[in-house]
Order: structure tokens, then C-alpha cells, then sequence
């Protein structure tokens, strides 16, 4: 007979234990349970196991202590993190320590399980990694979370790192997150918009040059990869990189070494590379600006900033993430959320916080209304009651989830964030509150 998997489930929920014991002892595991650290360290010291599913937040510790211990201790059990709390701090903390996974409460059984097979059946291994520092970036829902993972992973190796996205989506963010929770963040993060640079001077600004290597020339100067060596060079719009100096940078990715523009002297560079696009640099499709060799060496590892369309639940988030930079008490109508809410946003979260700032410098009202957004958003239009009537997919689940979650926003604006008070307003328990917010992607993790 085929021996079960082992799988250690930590979680001081009684309920959440007993139903994922019953679930994955049907579906073909051995599970041993614990309702803590302690208990669940206990277990460790007696038992193998296969693999180990670990609650972020328990009543006796953080499960990132225990997660930091079984990545020295045992580097081959894969450990999957589960948090009912959309934290970026934490699900970065987690992947960069090598936490295997990281599935959020309640869970989507089929993701679960699916992330847990791949866990027993490719346990990885994996360094520690000192704790993290404070993310910059702003969303939970379920696309930025995959982000929060992979900058996580990201920020764990000093391999070369390619963002892709379109303009405004926060690739610079990323890079700067990625820095920022690396082992280099004590080092200089050094940008670089080639797209900003005129052509004939992007390899001096890139590599330095000597005194006399062109005209203006007047003293030898040092180029960003030599001021990146102990940190980060983010090259920003790599696909705007002339064709001769592609092919000398993938040289220096090689062998780490380069000379100044008009120089001769081999010099070392350490600097870690982040690489960002707005252009399609894909080998192989229509209109790829990067050379293939390049690319390949550039995305070893690869992350894609998904559009603010289609991460729609983070918007309520942004707004009022952007409304707490305004002088006095900003806020927005329950209307004037819907219409951000709607709007397609061809420029991102960069055109989303412009709106904004606009907005409140053009009015004096304490609350946004339409009518103050379509000022500096002219080509939004507000639907009419025919037009909102039937949509265009007949998706009910979905339909219904996007009306939950303009609901739900509507409330929590209207509360200025108290989800108490959102709560009376919705009618429902603050317990039902919380977990709509989860499920939906909406939860902000903070208590108000």
C-alpha cells in the first residue's frame, strides 16, 4: 500500500483544523494537527513530515518564527503560509524566507489543494533571509497578491529581474520593493529612465566616461553601474535601449566588468539589475524591441504588473491612500467612488493618483463628488440606469460579486473607513463584513 503524505497543520482555529483534517484525509493525506507553536514544534521534534500548512497569525507567536526555524532546520519540507489578513509586509516576509506558498482565508479548496500537491511533490530548498521592511506599493487583491510573492522570491536571490506592464502600473515601485527587502537595501537603489535620455548619451550615463571621450567632456566621470555596485540599478523602459548598447550591456551581465566611454581599464560592477518595460520585448512577437540573447539574461526572474482594470477591488484603497496626501479631510461620494470604480484607466495608478490631485486642488468641498472628477476626467461619462441594467457578461457569480464590492467600498467610504460603522450601514454582522471583505479581496488588514 501506498504510503500517505504527512501534513502538519498548524492554526489555533479549532474549526479551521478539524475541517482541513477531515477534507485532506479524504482526499488522501495523513494530517497531524496543532493548535500552536508550541504544539506544532512538538510535533516536528517526533514526527516527519511531508509538508507543512502554517497560519501567519496564532495566539502563542508569528508563524514567521517558525517558518524562519524549519528553513534552517529542514530545508526540504515545504511550508505553505495561510493568513486570513491581506498584509504585503507579511506574504513578502514569507516567500523571501521560502515559504513554499501562500493561500489566504477562506480557502479556495481547489487552490489548496493544488498549491499542496505541488508542495509534497517538489519540496524546494531554500536559504533563510532576514525579516522585511515596509513595502511601498498598495493593493490586495488577489493579482497583486501574486506580485507580493514574487517580489518576495525576488528580493531572496541577486539574480536580474525583468517588470513588465503597461505605463503607470508602479514598475518602479516593485523594483524599489524588491530592493528594499534584499540583502542589498542598506546599498544605493539607482534608477535610470533610458526612454528620458537622449540617445547619445545613454552609454556615459550607463558606464561613466573619461576625461576627453567626447566633446563637453571635461573630466572623467563615473556611470551608474559603478555608483550601483554595492545596491540596485533599475533600468527603467529597457526597451528603448539602442541596439549596440544591448548587446555591450548583456556582455557586462556576463562577465560583470565594463569599461567608461573612452577608456580602456577593465572595471568590476556588483550591482544587482531590475529591468522594466511598457513595450512588448517577448522574443518571437510583433514589435519585440529587445534582443533575444538579452532578454533571456534579463528574465531570469520574471513579474508582471498587472493593470489597475484588472485589479478593480484595489481602487478604494488607492483612492484613499492618495486622499490622505490632501490638505485637510478629503473624501469621496458613494457616486464618485462608483465612477473611479467604472473608469477604464488606459493610465494606471499613476493616472488614478493625478485624478485625485487634481480633483482636491480644484475643489474646496471636504467630499469628491462626480461632477469634481469629471473636471480632469473628461472622457469618463456616468452610465445611465438602461445602460447599467444588464451586463454585457451573464455571469451571475461574477455580477454579483462586482456589486458586492461597489456595495461594500460605497460603505466604507461612507464610514471614512470605520468597518464598524460600515457595518450598521450594511445592515450585517462586522464578523460577515470581514469575511465578504476577504473573500472579495478588499480586507486591508487593519482594524478601524
Amino acid at each position: 500500500m501506498e504510503k500517505r503524505p504527512v501534513v502538519l497543520v498548524i492554526d489555533d482555529d479549532r474549526t479551521v483544523r478539524e475541517a482541513l483534517t477531515s477534507t485532506l484525509d479524504e482526499v488522501g493525506y495523513d494530517v497531524v494537527a496543532a493548535e500552536g507553536l508550541q504544539r506544532g514544534r512538538e510535533v516536528l521534534a517526533t514526527r516527519a513530515v511531508d509538508a507543512v500548512l502554517l497560519d501567519i497569525r496564532l495566539r502563542d507567536g508569528d508563524g514567521l518564527t517558525l517558518l524562519a526555524e524549519l528553513r534552517r532546520e529542514r530545508p526540504r519540507v515545504p511550508v505553505l503560509m495561510a493568513t486570513a489578513y491581506g498584509d504585503s509586509d507579511r506574504t513578502i516576509a514569507a516567500m523571501k524566507l521560502g515559504a513554499f506558498e501562500y493561500v489566504t482565508k477562506p480557502f479556495d479548496l481547489a487552490v489548496l489543494l493544488a498549491a499542496l500537491r505541488r508542495a509534497v511533490l517538489r519540496p524546494p530548498v531554500a536559504r533563510p533571509q532576514e525579516g522585511a521592511t515596509s513595502a511601498t506599493l498598495i493593493g490586495n487583491s488577489p493579482e497583486m497578491l501574486s506580485v507580493w510573492k514574487a517580489i518576495g522570491r525576488a528580493a531572496a536571490s541577486t539574480a536580474p529581474v525583468l517588470l513588465t506592464g503597461e505605463s503607470g502600473v508602479g514598475k518602479d515601485l516593485v523594483a524599489r520593493a524588491i530592493h528594499q527587502h534584499s540583502e542589498r537595501r542598506e546599498g544605493p537603489f539607482v534608477p535610470v529612465n533610458i526612454a528620458a535620455l537622449p540617445a547619445s548619451l545613454v552609454g556615459s550615463e550607463l558606464f561613466g566616461h573619461e576625461k576627453g571621450a567626447f566633446t563637453g567632456a571635461s573630466g572623467a566621470r563615473e556611470g551608474r553601474f559603478e555608483q550601483a555596485t554595492q545596491g540596485t540599478l533599475f533600468l527603467d523602459e529597457i526597451g528603448d535601449l539602442d541596439a549596440a548598447l544591448q548587446t555591450y550591456l548583456l556582455r557586462v551581465l556576463e562577465d560583470g566588468c565594463f569599461e567608461r566611454v573612452g577608456g580602456n581599464a577593465r572595471i568590476q560592477t556588483g550591482a544587482r539589475i531590475i529591468a522594466a518595460t511598457s513595450r512588448e520585448v517577448t522574443p518571437g512577437r510583433p514589435g519585440a524591441s529587445v534582443r533575444e540573447d538579452l532578454f533571456y539574461r534579463l528574465s531570469v526572474v520574471r513579474i508582471d504588473v498587472p493593470p489597475l482594470r484588472k485589479r478593480r477591488g484595489d481602487i478604494p484603497l488607492l483612492a484613499d491612500a492618495f486622499l490622505r496626501r490632501a490638505p485637510g479631510r478629503r473624501a469621496l461620494s458613494e457616486a464618485a467612488l462608483e465612477l473611479l470604480m467604472e473608469h477604464p484607466w488606459p493610465g494606471n495608478v499613476r493616472q488614478l493618483a493625478h485624478v485625485l490631485e487634481s480633483a482636491w486642488v480644484m475643489s474646496a468641498a471636504e467630499v469628491l463628488d462626480v461632477e469634481d472628477l469629471l473636471r480632469v476626467l473628461p472622457d469618463a461619462g456616468v452610465p445611465s440606469a438602461s445602460e447599467r441594467a444588464v451586463p454585457d457578461e451573464l455571469d451571475l457569480r461574477a455580477n454579483l460579486d462586482a456589486l458586492e464590492r461597489k456595495l461594500l467600498a460605497q460603505a466604507l467610504v461612507r464610514a471614512r473607513g470605520n468597518r464598524a460603522h460600515a457595518a450598521r450601514l450594511l445592515g450585517i454582522r462586522r464578523a460577515q463584513l470581514y469575511a465578504r471583505l476577504r473573500a472579495l479581496g478588499m480586507e486591508t488588514g487593519s482594524e478601524g
